[in-house]
């Protein structure tokens, strides 16, 4: 869907009775997003009480998934909106998909207002699939030694995409790494995404068949592997720009720019390099990695002051080599006019089932409805950081009930004889939208009241200074 075209069908004139408007995103183009946000606006109406309702394709939509916002009065007149929203993967996928929006007002009791919303669509690309493997000849003949399948998904367009593995027709949860969705600057637009399937050489050499599912506008498309196949033929250069996390941001004061290759069959005539939005160029450092399937990758990092990435500067990766007819380049910058919403932390105490069990104690920290979905989550122990072995975090996820939002839970473990003693433990929470970027909640046996520790403090012994 390329963009969203109102059509007004009908409304009853009157001078108290409202008069309806559509609500209508100029940003980019909705099928990049999981949902679809659309308003109603009814003005000028008295008295000061209406009720929306809306329809997509002549079904009723849920009232879970629109909002009625509060009447507001400007010279002597009412106003009113409703914003409904929409899985962008459901909605506006056929020619003929309409929405319509519906005011009833209590003059009369009918409906005195409609307007309605006409789909038009963009083009569809589907992905090109490709599939990389370990050859023989590279494999290090340890069974227990790690091997990487990678797939990649090129050349699409809208956005939406989903990569998952399967094993002998049975899906994979485990071991899998996947990158951001990357723009493409071509023209038109594409996209391309990548994930990455950990496995043991003895796995990959007992010829066990695997499978890379790509799900692309209600399409699948799938790429078998096994040792017992040929490799895959060649695949161009990856290059994936990526951003820096909010976490390295806050306890280092600056912003780590990457930049990955994929795909190289060889070092030769390889150069990375960084430059500002002025062309002023940073100095680069790049790292190399040999995998079992034959290909290189190669990483160039650079360091920038955090105040830099704030501000929205862009910054340039370029990236040049023998197999590249001209070298290509990837821009990245902060995102702008990103919803800010701050997390609510809960903490929550070892129940006492596990620790009539004289074992461990678990306490958990759910951090809920933030955005963006950048966050960090630290424990301390009496006021001092606990190593990371202790605990395990949860990748951050849509909230079910509003997917704009997203949520994430901690669980540390303990000795159940140190929380029965009355130790204090702090689940330490970072964010952008915190007015002071971090909080905590600290919880212990006897007491429910917070014990405050000098956050700032005790993550500022990893803090650098940014020249």
């Amino acid at each position: 869907m390329e963009w969203l075209s109102w059509v007004e069908l009908g409304r009853v004139e009157g001078e108290s009775h409202p008069r309806v408007f559509p609500l209508v995103s100029c940003v980019s183009s909705p099928s990049d997003e999981s949902t679809v946000a659309l308003g109603c606006l009814a003005r000028d109406f008295v008295p000061n009480s209406v009720s929306f309702s809306w329809k997509f394709n002549n079904s009723t939509v849920s009232s879970e998934r629109f909002w009625t916002f509060p009447e507001v009065l400007r010279d002597g007149l009412w106003s009113a909106s409703s914003q409904v929203v929409l899985p962008s993967s459901s909605a506006f996928q056929g020619p003929d998909d309409y929405l319509v929006c519906e005011v009833q007002h209590p003059k009369g009791g009918k409906t005195v207002g409609t307007v309605r919303v006409i789909a038009t669509k963009a083009e569809v690309l589907s992905p090109v699939v490709s599939v990389f493997v370990p050859p023989r000849n590279s494999l290090s003949g340890d069974g227990n030694s790690k091997s990487s399948l990678i797939c990649q998904a090129t050349d699409f367009s809208p956005k939406q995409i989903s990569l998952s593995w399967f094993r002998d027709g049975k899906r994979i949860v485990s071991g899998i790494s996947e990158g951001q969705v990357e723009t493409v600057q071509s023209s038109p637009i594409t996209f391309r995404a990548y994930s990455m399937l950990t496995i043991t050489e003895r796995d990959w050499l007992s010829q066990n068949v695997y499978t890379c599912q790509v799900e692309h506008n209600k399409e699948t498309f799938q790429k078998n592997v096994s040792s017992s196949c040929d490799v895959a033929p060649p695949s161009p250069i990856g290059v994936f720009t990526i951003p820096p996390s909010f976490a390295d941001i806050f306890l280092t004061k600056s912003a780590k720019l990457s930049c990955l290759v994929t795909n190289l069959a060889s070092y030769d005539g390889l150069n990375i390099s960084w430059s500002r939005q002025n062309g002023k160029a940073l100095e680069t450092h790049t790292y190399f990695e040999r995998h079992l399937n034959d290909t290189f990758s190669a990483r160039g990092e650079a360091s920038v002051c955090s105040e830099d990435w704030e501000s929205g500067e862009e910054f340039t990766c370029t990236v040049a080599h023998s197999d590249l007819p001209f070298p290509e380049k990837n821009a990245v910058s902060k995102p702008k006019d990103v919803a800010m919403k701050p997390p609510s932390v809960y903490l929550l105490p070892p129940t006492r089932e596990q620790l009539s069990l004289r074992e461990s104690a678990s306490v958990t920290c759910l951090v809920k409805g933030f955005a963006p979905a950048d966050v960090f989550v630290q424990w301390l122990q009496r006021g001092e950081p606990v190593t990371k072995s202790k605990y395990v975090t949860s990748s951050p996820a849509p909230e079910p009930q509003d997917p704009s939002v997203y949520f994430v839970h901690s669980i540390l473990t303990v000795a159940e004889e140190d929380w029965s003693k009355g130790e204090t433990y702090t689940c330490v929470v970072g964010h952008e939208a915190l007015p002071h970027m971090v909080t905590e909640r600290t919880v212990d046996k006897s007491t429910g009241k917070p014990t405050l520790y000098n956050v700032s403090l005790v993550l500022s012994d990893t803090a650098s200074t940014c020249y």
